[in-house]
C-alpha cells in the first residue's frame, strides 16, 4: 500500500492549495486504511506551521482535526530501519537540495512497498521507488 508524504497534509488543510481535492480523495483512502502516512510528514508540516509563524494554539488545533481523520493505524512511524534506510538515500542522493525529510517519507514507502503518493516530481529521480502523482488522484 502506498505511502502518502506532507504535500498531502498541506493540500489537506489548505481548500485554497491546488492539491486539496487531490488530498481530499486521498483521505478517503487513507480513512478506509488502504494507503499509509509517514509519521515523518506530520513533523515536517508542524515544522512548515511553525516557520510560517502560526500560533501554537492553531497548530494544536490542527494536530487535533487530524488526529480525528487519520487512524493511528495507517500512521508509519520513524524507526532505526527509517533512519539507516534514510541516511542511505541522503548518501546516494547527495545532490538533492533539502531532501532530509523527503529521505525520511522515501524511506519509509522503501520499507513498505516502494510506492510513494506525492506532487514532489524529483521523487521521479529516486530509482528506489515508484511515485503515484497527488495530483492525479
Amino acid at each position: 500500500m502506498p505511502v502518502v508524504e506532507a504535500d498531502f497534509l498541506k493540500g489537506l488543510l489548505d481548500p485554497k492549495d491546488k492539491l486539496h481535492s487531490h488530498s481530499m480523495k486521498a483521505l478517503e483512502k487513507i480513512a478506509a486504511e488502504q494507503w499509509y502516512v509517514a509519521s515523518s510528514a506530520f513533523v515536517e508540516l508542524d515544522l512548515l506551521l511553525k516557520n510560517s509563524k502560526i500560533s501554537i494554539d492553531d497548530r494544536i488545533a490542527i494536530f487535533q482535526t487530524l488526529k480525528s481523520e487519520i487512524p493511528r493505524e495507517v500512521i508509519l512511524t520513524i524507526s532505526h530501519e527509517v533512519m539507516s534506510q534514510a541516511l542511505l538515500l541522503q548518501k546516494k542522493y547527495s545532490k538533492i537540495s533539502r531532501f532530509y525529510f523527503d529521505s525520511l517519507h522515501l524511506a519509509t514507502s522503501i520499507l513498505l512497498d516502494h510506492k510513494i503518493v506525492s506532487s514532489d516530481k524529483t521523487f521521479d529521480e529516486i530509482q528506489e521507488v515508484k511515485r503515484i502523482p497527488l495530483e492525479e488522484i
